[in-house]
């Protein structure tokens, strides 16, 4: 294996508890490719605990560790996008600080990139200690999105990936507040493969995807990456616009045969439908 400048991009939210052991494990991965040049680039997602300070010293101690704290909690995926865009080296991975995606199974992500593969996702076999809650949502979640319209999305990933800087400048050139990783990568194209792995429970600390951050998350990929939100509303505009040639055939036959309609009511009806549908329509097609 040649030689390569390789990055490590980690967010970190209230982490504390867990930095120790994932930094004692990144350094024992770092040693065992030692033959590669090494950078742990830590992003601080404005945590609230120890965690600023401990980076902080990690640095001071280890030239290997840079750390980049943001103003505040922006969440899980601009973080991962903060590291995207500072860093630099010749392969990439993100990776989380809480020991759920073993640091070891880089070493293969590393074997897939020699290999000549361009994204490396690692995508989850086993999930242990995780909740029947969350593993069934989970499945929902994927199999809606298949649903959607969304296909290129690979079941079971997140965001444990390796990739190179043809890939970085790719993903770099999509500025949006709503950051869906997961479907840019899929979508991104470049030569892709997948492994897979078994989950690990988490080390310390409590989830930093509840529900609602979860709903979120499901929510930016449906708006973001599935054709379901204009289909639905070119559904809905096509339904108002039947709505409203059904009032105006209705009012024409009442008119013209029982003589019983309310002036001006009808031509109001068929107005209303018709011009919400087009509103609708036009933003489906914008």
């Amino acid at each position: 294996m040649k030689s390569r400048r390789i990055c490590l991009i980690v967010p970190c939210f209230d982490e504390a508890d867990s930095l120790p052991e994932f930094y004692r494990r990144v350094c024992g991965l770092a040693d065992r490719f030692a033959e590669n040049s090494w950078e742990f680039l830590f992003v601080n997602d404005g945590s609230r605990d120890e965690t600023p300070h401990l980076l902080d010293d990690l640095a001071a101690q280890d030239p290997r560790v840079k750390v980049l704290h943001l103003a505040c909690n922006r969440g899980h995926q601009i973080a991962l996008m903060a590291g995207i865009d500072f860093a630099d080296a010749d392969v990439l991975v993100t990776i989380d600080a809480d020991l759920q995606d073993p640091p070891e199974v880089v070493a293969d992500m590393l074997s897939r990139i020699e290999q000549g593969f361009e994204v490396v996702h690692a995508q989850r076999g086993r999930r242990s200690g995780e909740t029947f809650f969350k593993l069934t949502t989970a499945r929902l979640f994927y199999l809606l999105m298949k649903c959607f319209g969304g296909g290129d999305i690979i079941p079971d990933c997140g965001d444990f990936r390796a990739f190179v800087p043809a890939v970085q400048r790719t993903i770099r050139s999509f500025r949006t507040p709503h950051v869906f990783l997961r479907g840019l990568f899929a979508q991104a194209g470049f030569r892709q493969c997948v492994i897979i792995y078994d989950r690990d429970p988490r080390f310390a600390g409590e989830t930093k995807y509840p529900f609602l951050k979860m709903a979120t998350l499901a929510l930016d990929a449906t708006l973001g990456f599935t054709a379901f939100p204009i289909r639905a509303i070119s559904c809905v505009s096509l339904l108002l616009w039947g709505i409203s040639l059904v009032y105006l055939v209705r009012s024409l036959v009442v008119h013209f045969v029982f003589h019983g309609t309310v002036q001006g009511w009808t031509s109001l009806i068929c107005l209303l439908f018709f011009f919400t549908g087009l509103i609708l329509f036009c933003m489906a097609i914008i």
